[in-house]
């Protein structure tokens, strides 16, 4: 499940770059008046292309497959947060951690939980905001439940 989970993703970042929402304009074609920019844009400069604001960075998700790299919101590692389960407000377990993902800079924001089906058979990715996650007792638990996350639409695909 992970490598479509991934393929996903990968495929979801390679339409956005083919759209320019990653590209950064020049002071041109911006319309900036800032004589910063138009001396930018003057001095045949090039941005760097691989900086990305945190503006920029915050609508696009994908899988941080470091499993050494932190998840402060629960006081963990990727490693440490995949296959965890899920806990729904009623109690009942939900489903499993699937990956961690994380914006541009490589901050994790949201987890996907593979949720429903039986054996593997139905099953669906959902995601959840680490915002509205937390740890306890060793288990993710949430203020949602089963039937609340069963019902959110399939992450990719």
């Amino acid at each position: 499940m992970k490598i479509v989970t991934t393929a996903a993703l990968t495929l979801c970042l390679a339409l956005g770059a083919a759209d320019g929402s990653f590209a950064q304009a020049t002071g041109e074609e911006s319309g900036a008046t800032d004589a910063g920019a138009a001396g930018q844009a003057d001095s045949g400069s090039t941005p760097d292309a691989a900086a990305v604001s945190p503006a920029d960075a915050s609508g696009v998700l994908a899988p941080i497959s470091k499993e050494d790299a932190p998840v402060p919101q629960l006081n963990l590692m990727v490693g440490q947060v995949d296959e965890m389960k899920l806990i729904g407000a009623d109690g009942q377990e939900v489903g499993e951690v699937d990956s961690v993902l994380g914006d541009a800079n490589g901050n994790a924001m949201a987890i996907t939980v593979e949720v429903g089906g039986f054996l593997g058979i139905g099953e669906k990715t959902v995601v959840l905001m680490l915002s509205d996650v937390s740890l306890d007792m060793g288990r993710i638990q949430t203020k949602l439940t089963k039937e609340q996350i069963e019902k959110l639409p399939a992450f990719g695909g």
